[in-house]
């Protein structure tokens, strides 16, 4: 077996890792230190071992984080049309965000700026419970990073992670404004049933 070298201290460290990304396919090394180091040191191992159960699996050095994701999109899980947009709009924004920053740098971004990108795409703005478990499900993906106590606040900053690229692929972005540049908040369908496929999370 590919792990059968490695200690038992470590065997166990790779145990959690492995499920860990199971759990949750994306990670961010300032998130997760030790996981992200763990991968990078058994790198080959762990693409192996991805590879022999159907999975990617994508260590991004430049950006220093993790994706593991089924090709096929089997398992990839479904989100309704509220969680949709905002992660299609944060992804936009995150776009934005990154032009002119060096890669050690994390966008930034506002409530006020978000509220505002729903505006413009005349997108219905959440709730504020909505807002919250939205926020939460951003944070668990590491996606996002809420840097103040108040999120729902106009002025509360958020730092976008680098996994917002695996969100939506950089190509994807022209087509992915047009939608939302269409899109209609009364209609049916629409948007969501045509952006379904680019759900990052499995």
């Amino acid at each position: 077996m590919m792990f059968d070298e490695l200690s038992e201290s470590e065997q166990a460290k790779v145990r959690h890792v492995l499920n860990r990304l199971f759990e949750v396919n994306l990670l961010v090394r300032d998130k997760d230190r030790e996981a992200y180091a763990i991968i990078r040191r058994h790198s080959q191992a762990f693409e192996a071992y991805f590879q022999f159960l159907g999975w990617e699996l994508t260590v991004d050095e430049r950006h220093e984080c993790v994706f593991l994701h089924l090709p096929d999109g089997r398992l990839r899980r479904r989100l309704d049309r509220e969680q949709t947009l905002w992660l299609l709009v944060l992804r936009l924004l995150y776009e934005e965000k990154r032009q002119g920053l060096s890669l050690a740098d994390y966008p930034m971004v506002t409530l006020h700026e978000i509220r505002s990108k729903f505006e413009t795409f005349r997108i219905e703005w959440v709730g504020r419970t909505a807002l919250d478990k939205l926020i939460r499900l951003c944070a668990q993906f590491q996606l996002l990073e809420a840097m103040d106590e108040d999120h729902r606040a106009d002025d509360a900053r958020f730092k976008l992670y680098h996994t917002w690229m695996y969100v939506v692929q950089a190509h994807e972005i022209a087509q992915l404004t047009e939608r939302l540049e269409r899109y209609d908040a009364a209609e049916e369908g629409g948007l969501l049933d045509e952006m379904d496929d680019t759900a990052p999370v499995d």
